[in-house]
């Protein structure tokens, strides 16, 4: 924008922008703000993996004054522009153009000394994603895989969300400087939600009929009918027919093809997906006594957070999680190996007679939901960490817990 310089602050250039007018005397910059280390990210989007994995960090790292963060989905490749930079991070980044520029921010750091971290929260290898993924497109060819994995090799460390993932991406790749970091869940977007009365007045209203909340995008299901409708929810389909009318069955985001015809005729109730600023509230909101997490078993969903059942946590609702490495954190009595098993918990954990051990547990799961607080000490440490130090250095305290 003309008026503008195009070096802004905290990473502005010496030099005058040639449309900036006559230049005033820049102000001298307070002691605090000239120690604070400076980080740059580049965005693979501003949907919920941007948020989680950059923007929320950058946030809380801003405002505890840990250090200036700036965030962008566009490739500068000016050398001024990365003057002391500490730390540039790549968010999923699979184009050509984007290969083109890591190769240059290479040389670029060879002057600078900034560190170089890719961070992923998906996996990206295409024989791994499933056939009923309808984004496995953007994955799905040798040049894009071949991308991805030319990135992850120069980059001086990559971040993932579990372990089940840094183990598998190790198994591919030559670079094997792979840390986990956690999602974690910010207290000035969800944290603060959580209302005990709201929970128990909930139970009371729906003891006759307590309501069960899926949440999650049409990602999940085979509508394509790829992988002969074996999906996320194919396992359990028969279970919510079955129990259609014992149970409100409530889906936000997408529901499964099999069902439609419940939910064109009201037997299941259906909202559209919300944003990610609407999003908390709603589901607080909606009176569930219990969310549930279904997958089907693979590479690919091992590897995915569980940040699923840590929103459950964090707004007080139970969780009933498919047994597997993802929600490997859930209590034993909240995960589930068959539809006959999840039928059976179903029951177990909602049914009003059971009301005096289900606020007991609920107590449980908050507890799990806070140690989750992006807000935390630890937890906004173990970014910094990332961003500070070295892969296996030894001053990493707070990565320590997800690293051993």
């Amino acid at each position: 924008m003309i008026g503008t310089n195009p070096f802004p602050k905290p990473f502005g250039s010496p030099l005058a922008s040639p449309f900036s007018g006559p230049q005033k005397k820049p102000k001298k910059a307070e002691p605090r703000e000239q120690s604070l280390p400076r980080f740059v990210n580049y965005l693979a989007d501003y949907s919920g993996c941007g948020h989680w994995r950059i923007l929320w960090p950058e946030q809380v790292i801003n405002m505890t004054q840990r250090g200036i963060s700036q965030s962008t989905t566009a490739m500068v490749a000016d050398p001024r522009w990365y003057q002391g930079v500490k730390c540039v991070k790549l968010q999923r980044q699979a184009s050509k153009s984007q290969l083109d520029f890591i190769k240059h921010l290479k040389k670029v750091q060879q002057e600078h000394g900034f560190k170089i971290i890719y961070e992923v929260d998906d996996v990206v290898f295409r024989e791994e994603i499933p056939d009923y993924n309808k984004f496995k497109f953007a994955f799905d060819t040798a040049e894009v895989r071949d991308n991805c994995i030319q990135i992850m090799d120069l980059a001086d460390e990559i971040t993932v969300t579990c372990d089940f993932m840094r183990k598998l991406f190790q198994s591919k790749l030559t670079n094997k400087k792979i840390t986990v970091i956690p999602n974690f869940v910010p207290n000035n977007w969800m944290g603060y939600l959580f209302n005990r009365g709201r929970v128990q007045q909930a139970l009371e209203k729906h003891k006759k009929k307590p309501r069960i909340l899926y949440t999650g995008s049409g990602a999940h299901y085979d509508v394509s009918n790829k992988n002969g409708g074996v999906d996320d929810m194919s396992a359990v389909n028969g279970v919510i027919r079955k129990t259609v009318n014992k149970y409100q069955w409530v889906f936000v985001g997408a529901f499964p093809p099999p069902l439609a015809d419940l939910v064109k005729a009201g037997k299941i109730e259906f909202h559209a997906w919300k944003s990610l600023l609407d999003y908390p509230n709603f589901i607080a909101n909606l009176g569930a006594q219990l969310m549930v997490a279904p997958l089907t078993v693979n590479n690919f969903n091992n590897s995915k957070s569980d940040i699923k059942f840590i929103e459950a946590c964090t707004l007080g609702i139970p969780c009933l999680c498919q047994d597997m490495h993802t929600y490997e954190g859930a209590p034993d009595d909240l995960k589930f190996k068959t539809p006959e098993e999840f039928e059976e918990k179903l029951d177990w954990i909602v049914n009003y007679k059971n009301r005096k051990r289900y606020f007991r547990n609920i107590g449980q799961l908050r507890d799990i939901g806070a140690a989750r607080t992006l807000e935390l000490n630890e937890n906004v440490g173990a970014h910094m960490e990332a961003l500070m130090t070295d892969y296996g250095s030894p001053k990493r305290e707070y990565l320590k817990r997800w690293n051993p």
